[in-house]
């Protein structure tokens, strides 16, 4: 069903009420993919919040595709949502991005916004363009020739500085500008690509108390991914050794929220709506989960979670999202072969998930989706048998789940142990994938739903690559892997150079304190 943007807004419920700033300093926030993804997305709805705090600032946001006016009869020129403003109109564009596919979107829609695309040809009547979250952290150099600056880690710490400097300097003449610039690289965590001087690498910031800072949703929507879902963050990091893991890189070190801070969010968010979900890169090895769940079901709200640890799962936290009307639990063994597990960093013994899944059917949640990962190192078509077998005894060892398995390509991540490795040529990876479906079906009642490992191929390329591909974006603006794919080749590329084994010289040497690790396979 097509949104417009008076229905939206409608529709939208503000938790600390509607953006009051005076706009000396107009702010775009981009997240370049879709509005549904964008409001479920918490660095979109806390980059609202901490902007918009700050009685100086009006922040719009900016999506894509954009939402349209039911009935326009002017230029189609890329909007904002709150006040039908032309991209083009903001001081400043701040984008996040977390996932390197939608770096496609960014090149057309600041075209579409009427900004120059590239740093170098935009004027002194343009936006400056910032830009950051977790992909670009992990490799900014292919936005490197587009964005004026890039963030390099978590923008809390550095967020009021930031402001006062967009607001003292004139953006307007060619000295302040230069200025602007130079004085991003003294809050820290900003590379500034034009500044031949900047020390690098540019270490990256970590917010120390994340008490301090709650990260929680800012404007509930019906059209969001979690429909009308009070997301609150419970921490930052994660406890686990999986060595193919970026969260586990950038988001060091561990730091969960306190019980109290978590359920004092959640207190603020039932008094907008009942469904409150905890999210995290490890929310079950929350030393009090237990307790936050229950918590949140005793004051009436219903408590969903992202994937779970099976180790995490106890009675107690299952009954919460049991009574909350949850039916469905999401594990993620990524392999049932031990040498495999034994390789990627993340051995979940059977046993455990099965413990688990008892438990949670006990309780109701029979509807289970499990996360599984092929292109693995030293992997092989026998790597197929074992999972077979483990759906196989889940099903008859559990009776009354329902199995769901999304099978999906391994992304090695800059950074992580597995950075450097070569990867497995997407076509052998998509056979196997089609092999798996078909064994899984052929032996279980098991659906399965398979990704595409040549997007996957085009993720990799993205997040290894430098600035070589910003011409590629360029060109293949707005499309998708195949289109992106075209382009390299058309431009004398082939995807093989990087899924290939890397060098020690790799374009995100420029980002410092990622703990980097190289994979010894």
């Amino acid at each position: 069903m097509q949104l417009f943007r008076r229905d939206v807004l409608a529709d939208e419920i503000f938790v600390h009420g509607a953006p009051k700033g005076s706009g000396r300093l107009r702010v775009a926030l981009l997240f370049p993919s879709s509005y549904a993804v964008g409001m479920a997305n918490l660095a979109v709805q806390s980059l609202y919040r901490l902007f918009n705090d700050h009685g100086d600032v009006l922040c719009e946001r900016v999506f894509c595709p954009g939402i349209p006016e039911q009935d326009r009869r002017r230029d189609d020129t890329l909007r904002s949502l709150e006040h039908d403003t032309a991209l083009g109109a903001f001081d400043v564009i701040a984008i996040t991005s977390s996932y390197e596919l939608d770096w496609l979107n960014i090149p057309a829609v600041l075209e579409e916004g009427g900004v120059p695309v590239l740093s170098a040809d935009r004027t002194l009547h343009s936006p400056i363009v910032l830009a950051g979250g977790p992909a670009i952290t992990a490799n900014p150099q292919p936005l490197a020739p587009i964005a004026d600056a890039l963030f390099i880690g978590e923008i809390e710490p550095v967020v009021g500085p930031l402001i006062d400097l967009l607001l003292t300097h004139d953006r307007g003449s060619e000295e302040g500008r230069e200025a602007l610039l130079e004085g991003l690289t003294t809050i820290g965590g900003f590379y500034v690509p034009a500044l031949d001087e900047q020390e690098l690498p540019v270490s990256r910031i970590a917010l120390s108390n994340v008490d301090a800072v709650p990260t929680t949703t800012e404007v509930l929507s019906p059209h969001s991914e979690f429909p009308s879902t009070f997301l609150i963050e419970t921490g930052r990091g994660c406890p686990r050794g999986c060595r193919f893991c970026l969260a586990r890189q950038i988001y060091a070190p561990l730091r969960n929220r306190s019980a109290e801070a978590i359920i004092e969010s959640a207190r603020e968010g039932l008094q907008r709506t009942s469904r409150i979900g905890l999210v995290g890169a490890a929310v079950a090895d929350h030393p009090e989960i237990e307790r936050i769940a229950t918590e949140i079901v005793s004051m009436g709200g219903k408590v969903s979670t992202s994937s779970l640890r099976a180790e995490g799962v106890t009675p107690e936290l299952l009954a919460a999202l049991a009574a909350s009307g949850q039916r469905t639990i999401t594990l993620a063994p990524e392999t049932a072969d031990p040498e495999l597990a034994d390789i990627i960093g993340k051995r979940m013994d059977y046993q455990v998930v099965r413990n688990a899944l008892q438990m949670a059917a006990e309780v109701g949640l029979t509807d289970v989706r499990l996360y599984f990962l092929l292109g693995l190192p030293q992997e092989t078509d026998a790597a197929i048998e074992p999972t077979v077998e483990f759906l196989e005894r889940l099903e008859a060892e559990v009776p009354g789940i329902h199995l769901t398995a999304s099978v999906n390509a391994l992304v090695p991540k800059p950074h992580t142990e597995f950075a450097r490795i070569a990867v497995p040529d997407p076509g052998h990876v998509q056979n196997r994938m089609r092999r798996l479906s078909k064994a899984v079906r052929a032996a279980t009642r098991t659906d399965v739903r398979a990704s595409s490992a040549r997007a996957s191929a085009i993720q990799t390329v993205l997040g290894r690559g430098g600035r070589e591909l910003t011409p590629i974006l360029i060109e293949a603006a707005g499309g998708g892997p195949g289109d992106f794919e075209r382009a390299l080749r058309e431009a004398g590329l082939r995807v093989e150079e990087y899924l290939a084994e890397q060098p020690d010289a790799l374009p995100w040497d420029v980002v410092g304190d990622c703990l980097l690790r190289e994979a010894r396979l």
